[in-house]
């Protein structure tokens, strides 16, 4: 299907096939619109607009190297020590192998949305702190210089409940699959 003639309707197939929702998409392309709802329905229940959204969709997903489901299941063989995150063909013909299981699992957050950077407090929280602070040269109050500290007794953990690392299969680890930076690559370029 060609592209649209209608600039308008084109750029905002391309917005919501990229993910946005109707108003947002409409928003986007309008900003002085007052009922940018009710547009954004419009223009996205138009047959050849919604016929337009498809075809793209069907295109990004038809580039991209490996689907969201195949790079989350490699994040988690990274993560459990399967697979290593970073390997290195050194000139001595050694083969290092590096499993950083941290990063694996913090691409695998970003990548579903459970990174804390990506999510951001709302406007006008509740959550206040207030801090008293008693300058270099001032006199705290005598309850401060007199209060009891109270420390937590330490809690025992049972051995059993931290599984110990198995590093005896890293001889036979797969190095064929991709590491950790091409997920990140082909990640970063289909968010592009």
């Amino acid at each position: 299907m060609p592209r649209l003639k209608n600039r308008l309707h084109e750029r905002f197939a391309w917005l919501v096939a990229e993910g946005l929702d109707r108003t947002a998409a409409y928003r986007k392309l309008c900003p002085h619109a007052t009922a940018a709802t009710q547009i954004g329905y419009q223009v996205y229940s138009r047959p050849e607009v919604k016929d337009r959204i498809a075809e793209i969709q069907a295109e990004v997903h038809s580039r991209a190297v490996m689907a969201i489901d195949q790079k989350r299941d490699i994040l988690r063989q990274m993560v459990e020590g399967i697979l290593p995150t970073k390997v290195v063909k050194k000139a001595d013909g050694k083969v290092e192998a590096t499993f950083d299981r941290l990063a694996a699992l913090t691409v695998d957050a970003k990548l579903a949305g459970e990174f804390a950077e990506d999510q951001r407090r709302p406007e006008g929280s509740d959550v206040k702190l207030t801090f008293e602070v008693y300058h270099r040269n001032a006199i705290a109050p005598k309850a401060w210089l007199e209060a009891e500290l109270v420390v937590p007794e330490p809690v025992d953990a049972p051995v059993d409940s931290v599984p110990a690392l198995d590093y005896s299969n890293l001889d036979n680890a797969d190095l064929s699959k991709p590491g950790l930076d091409e997920v990140i690559k082909t990640t970063q370029t289909e968010v592009l």
